[in-house]
């Protein structure tokens, strides 16, 4: 049940008990040495007083001149007894009183423990005492008692535990009302994050924590939560963008089509011609949804970590010698070649790194004319390879080069469907070239064509 209690409590509750608790804990065992260190020294002190007491006892008594009389005499004791509450007996062999103070009650035989100073607890009394056996200078042995009452002693010991106590008692609810107070203003950023976090929503991503005060955890807290925020808002900006993006780029080719088939159902049945132009279109448009949704599904794989890499360990320069033979063949107009193929042998997904590079290829392809060149080297550059691919097709402007490997984005929109292209090849390539931990640049002007130079470890 309790800790059911600790573990459903707030946190401050728990920060001010614990406080609480070591604090008091800590009052607790102070105020316990100061009590143990007062009696330690009031005993000792006590003991100090016996032991003085039956010492010059002891030598008045030998040095007396006639010591039988003497021991009789009340100032004889008067004489001794400098401490309060320390009393003295003197007593012959057969232990029998011969002189005592005022207030000796006979609690102790005054014939044991001998020359050893002792402390006992009688009932409610605590008493130090010192038992000696005297050989006189007439011969006679007799035997003397000091014993000291330590009564005042334990009665301001126990005035001084009491004020210890109150003193406790009051410390501890001292401490749970600054413990909470400081626990509410050390806790208050941590208020103030769970606020921002209520307020935010997917529809609201804008609100900040304000980050002030010295850069302590919770400070470096409210900043990644700002970071974390910040990261989810530009997240699902893109997811947004994104879906914007697929929808608008499949509701074009599903319009095309529900129109060829509304074309078809009117005037298809009859004219051969323009049933054949609207299955060529249809296919055409199914062929365009099909690689589009295929690349869609490939970005997807890649961002939930379901594109798995096949590395195998391949040369480069084949692949380079594979990729341009094959554009050739679909692009016998433009002139591809290579001016440098390196030979090296490079650890990698081969189908991927093909993938890449028609992709890039075909990307030159669209936006260089007739005649155009276009160039794919690899250099070998010691533990990492580097490709460039460079045409002097139409290039791309300064400005948006930054903006080329964002999904769906086209340079040229009002000829995006007449080159075919989605706006997201240069999406697909650069999650290849990060997957293989590599790096992409672009360098291009608008008219001068176009450099992308790719290194790979």
């Amino acid at each position: 049940m309790r800790i059911n209690f600790f573990r459903f409590t707030k946190i401050s509750l728990k920060l001010t008990m614990i406080y609480a608790l070591l604090f008091s804990f800590v009052l607790i065992l102070l105020n316990a040495s100061i009590l143990y260190g007062v009696k330690y020294f009031l005993v000792h002190q006590a003991i100090q007083q016996v032991e003085n007491t039956s010492s010059v006892m002891v030598d008045k008594m030998k040095d007396s001149d006639d010591g039988q009389q003497e021991l009789f005499d009340k100032e004889f004791i008067r004489e001794v007894q400098f401490n309060e509450n320390v009393d003295i007996n003197i007593a012959d062999i057969n232990c029998n009183i011969l002189n005592s103070s005022e207030n000796y009650n006979g609690e102790i035989p005054i014939t044991t423990y001998l020359d050893i100073t002792k402390k006992i607890e009688a009932g409610e009394k605590h008493l130090v005492f010192r038992n000696s056996k005297i050989v006189l200078n007439n011969g006679k042995i007799v035997y003397l008692q000091v014993i000291k009452d330590m009564e005042n002693e334990y009665g301001f010991m126990k005035i001084l535990f009491v004020l210890m106590a109150i003193a406790d008692a009051i410390g501890m609810l001292i401490s749970i009302l600054i413990g909470f107070i400081i626990s509410k203003r050390v806790l208050k950023p941590i208020d103030n994050i769970t606020t921002t976090a209520q307020s935010i929503s997917i529809h609201d991503l804008n609100n900040r924590i304000e980050v002030t005060g010295p850069d302590d955890e919770l400070t470096r807290l409210a900043r990644t939560f700002n970071e974390m925020i910040e990261r989810l808002k530009s997240s699902f900006e893109k997811q947004s963008q994104f879906v914007s993006d697929a929808s608008h780029e499949l509701r074009t080719p599903i319009s095309i089509i529900q129109g060829y088939i509304n074309l078809m159902d009117r005037w298809g049945k009859e004219d051969k011609a323009v049933l054949q132009e609207a299955i060529d279109a249809i296919k055409n448009e199914t062929s365009n949804m099909t690689e589009l949704i295929e690349k869609l599904l490939f970005l997807a794989r890649g961002e939930s970590g379901t594109q798995k890499l096949v590395k195998e360990e391949f040369w480069l320069n084949e692949l380079i010698n594979e990729v341009i033979k094959e554009s050739r063949i679909v692009s016998p107009n433009r002139d591809i070649y290579s001016k440098q193929n390196d030979s090296q042998r490079i650890f990698a997904d081969r189908r991927l790194l093909k993938q890449m590079l028609r992709a890039l290829v075909d990307n030159s392809i669209k936006f260089t004319s007739e005649g155009g060149k276009i160039e794919i080297n690899a250099i070998n550059d010691g533990d990492n390879a580097r490709i460039i691919i460079s045409d002097n097709g139409i290039g791309i402007p300064e400005e948006e080069i930054p903006l080329i490997f964002n999904r769906f984005y086209r340079i040229d929109k009002a000829r995006a469907r007449g080159t075919g292209g989605s706006g997201l090849g240069l999406s697909i390539v650069k999650w290849i070239v990060d997957a293989h931990g590599g790096s992409i640049s672009v360098k291009s002007a608008a008219g001068k064509g176009t450099d992308i130079t790719i290194i790979l470890p």
